[in-house]
């Protein structure tokens, strides 16, 4: 009995509760994934709107300027069409006076001509006919006190000389056109620039011109302009423009040219030293920004139309510099608030259906995956525990891989001089991702000054003669050394039609500190095995020295012992004398052989290998002779390069180890063969 309970638990009731687990598990992920989608829903619909709506009123503000911008570009030549036609008609009425008058003198038809102009005035009496006769003066011109005068030397206020200019342009009879400043009628103090038609009429000798003041037609257009606007139902009713007098503000800074929402302060003139809600001179911020950069956003507090309160908006602002306007256009805040509600509205409809749904087929899912699963429930887990284990350790491996390589890529377009490397160089170099854009020349500055020429080059040569490259070198990061293997290679890109290289670069800063340590290391035990080698050398001092002495010694007493008994001559002073001098020079020398042995010199040379092998034998000859071990030598006369005193110490090292060796063995007969050969283009020193 307690084994079928065991068994329906195992294999019934432990499904139902771990399905019943995942289902709510599942569930409750589900809310929380969708809540958090609901919440994202929610914030790019803030951005979505707040973009949408800024790239609304930008369009409708860059909308306007650029109308003005094309329909400014439209005056001049429609001005010029317009008076062309007047010079045309006025070319007309002379040829028709010419020929009804072919008897009359040129002065008097000329005369005729004139008068008959003067009538033809337009737009509003400011445009006007000129005639001016063959010796520059004014046979008709509304300011009469021009009449009459010779306009030879009349300059304008930019000093040109008028008359001059005209006939430049009326050349050839034909119609030509000429800016300048001139006095309006009734206007003696101010001069107006002006734009002028002006032909040569030949058959009269005379100078037919008429013109219009450039001024008074941009004005007529600007309010004509603003009539389209009015007229204009697609444009939101936010637009709003002003004319700007002074950009520095004060209480007349403006007026107000157009307001769809706010017809009433149309022609006003506007304060800037007026708070909104919330007490922020918003006027000021504006005209600062249009100073400062000519148009941008500004947020402040404005009433809403149709409602008493004032809500919170954001108008983008341009200042149009030609026509001196200031054109804005905005939104509400509020109207992104009451779309979030009804966006927050449809989500929680759409979560509870989603909750519903899930209890409702989760319960089902739940009842027929039980039945279907029983049977196969632990055999499924063990599979998926096996291989969960084995991604987990699979990842594992890959992470501690990656960390410990320290290996960041890098490619360079050769064509572009684009650069693009890996996260880890970023790693490598401690430098953030998103503050500073890959470059050649950000590569450079971690590069100690005294390896960047040397860098350079190889990268310089290797773009030239396209071949790879392999180097170490530092890099300074952050007060820090760091050692770095830089490889590269090229290779040519098909798609883009240029080479590339490509490059890996490894941080090996752990390995050459620990090969340095190493290295110092292993200086450490050779300097030991060195001062255990002098040690040695001490006792084959002892060994050279104790029987020159022992001569020195010997000799120098029975030259005592003879002077003292009187048997001392000249032969057996000089005879002794000798004795002592020859060996205190073997003395001498054999200190300077030793003494060599310990000089730390690091230059290579030529030597005799023989000659090496010699002085080497000199300092351990004596050792060798009391264990009576003998010397069997073959020899070629070589040199070579080498490093002589660094090679004497190998060759001690190796005789005393043979020595001591020599020692423990238990043989009669104590031999050490040494060969040196030349192998090939070797020197080889056997022993």
């Amino acid at each position: 009995m307690k084994k079928q309970n065991n068994y329906f638990f195992e294999i019934i009731i432990l499904p139902i509760i771990v399905i019943i687990f995942l289902v709510v598990s599942i569930t409750t992920y589900n809310i929380q994934i969708t809540k958090k989608q609901i919440e994202n829903q929610i914030s790019n619909k803030k951005i979505e709107f707040l973009e949408k709506q800024k790239k609304s009123v930008y369009n409708k503000v860059q909308f306007i300027n650029s109308s003005i911008k094309i329909e400014s570009s439209k005056i001049e030549a429609d001005l010029k069409r317009k008076l062309k036609e007047k010079i045309e008609m006025a070319i007309k009425i002379a040829d028709d006076l010419k020929k009804e008058n072919h008897n009359l003198s040129k002065k008097i038809i000329s005369q005729v001509l004139s008068k008959r102009l003067s009538f033809l005035q337009y737009n509003k009496n400011r445009g006007y006919f000129f005639v001016l006769d063959k010796s520059n003066k004014f046979i008709h011109h509304p300011i009469k006190r021009y009449i009459g005068q010779d306009m030879s030397s009349f300059v304008d206020k930019d000093n040109k000389l008028l008359v001059k200019n005209l006939r430049n342009r009326a050349k050839d009879s034909k119609i030509g056109f000429e800016k300048y400043y001139f006095y309006k009628p009734g206007d003696n103090k101010k001069q107006h620039l002006k734009l002028t038609a002006v032909t040569y009429y030949k058959p009269l000798d005379i100078l037919i011109g008429t013109g219009e003041y450039i001024d008074v037609v941009a004005q007529e257009f600007k309010e004509n302009f603003i009539e389209k606007l009015k007229a204009n139902h697609d444009l939101d009713k936010y637009i709003f423009i002003l004319e700007a007098h002074n950009l520095n503000g004060g209480d007349k800074f403006s007026t107000t040219l157009l307001n769809n929402n706010k017809k009433d302060t149309v022609g006003k003139m506007l304060d800037d030293n007026v708070p909104d809600f919330k007490g922020n001179f918003y006027r000021k911020n504006y005209l600062k920004l249009l100073r400062e950069e000519g148009e941008g956003f500004v947020k402040y507090w404005y009433k809403k139309p149709k409602t008493n309160e004032s809500k919170q908006k954001l108008t983008y602002f341009y200042y149009n510099k030609e026509w001196k306007w200031i054109i804005a256009s905005g939104f509400y805040i509020e109207d992104l608030e009451n779309e979030i509600e009804k966006l927050k509205t449809e989500l929680d409809i759409y979560l509870s259906n989603l909750i519903e749904n899930s209890i409702f087929w989760g319960s089902i899912f739940s009842f027929v995956t039980i039945i279907l699963s029983a049977a196969v429930f632990y055999r499924i887990q063990r599979r998926i525990s096996s291989e969960k284990e084995k991604l987990v350790n699979s990842e594992e491996n890959l992470n501690k891989a990656q960390k410990i390589s320290h290996i960041g890529s890098w490619n360079f377009d050769i064509a572009s001089k684009e650069i693009t490397w890996s996260d880890e160089i970023y790693h490598i170099l401690e430098t953030p991702k998103d503050k500073y854009k890959p470059s050649y020349e950000l590569f450079l500055s971690f590069i100690f000054k005294e390896d960047r020429e040397r860098i350079k080059n190889i990268f310089e040569n290797t773009l030239v003669k396209k071949v790879s490259h392999n180097f170490v070198h530092r890099l300074k990061v952050k007060n820090k050394t760091k050692w770095v293997v830089n490889q590269s290679d090229i290779f040519y890109n098909k798609s883009k039609d240029s080479y590339m290289m490509v490059g890996i670069l490894q941080d090996i800063t752990e390995k050459y500190e620990k090969d340095k340590k190493i290295e110092e290391q292993s200086q450490l035990l050779f300097n030991q095995s060195k001062m255990a080698a002098m040690g040695e050398m001490i006792e084959n001092i002892a060994h050279q020295w104790r029987q020159p002495l022992s001569a020195i010694s010997i000799s120098a007493s029975g030259l005592k012992l003879e002077n003292e008994l009187g048997m001392l001559n000249t032969n057996k002073i000089d005879t002794g004398l000798g004795d002592i001098i020859n060996n205190t020079k073997y003395l001498s020398n054999t200190i300077e052989d030793f003494r060599k042995y310990f000089i730390q010199d690091k230059i290579k040379k030529v030597c005799n290998l023989k000659l090496v092998y010699e002085n080497c034998m000199k300092l351990l000859k004596p050792k060798f002779k009391n264990l009576d071990i003998k010397l069997v030598e073959d020899f070629e006369d070589l040199e070579c390069e080498i490093l002589e005193n660094e090679l004497l110490q190998c060759l001690m090292n190796i005789f005393n180890n043979a020595h001591d060796a020599l020692i423990k063995k238990e043989v009669q007969e104590k031999l050490i063969y040494i060969k040196i050969y030349k192998e090939y283009e070797n020197a080889v020193i056997s022993i």
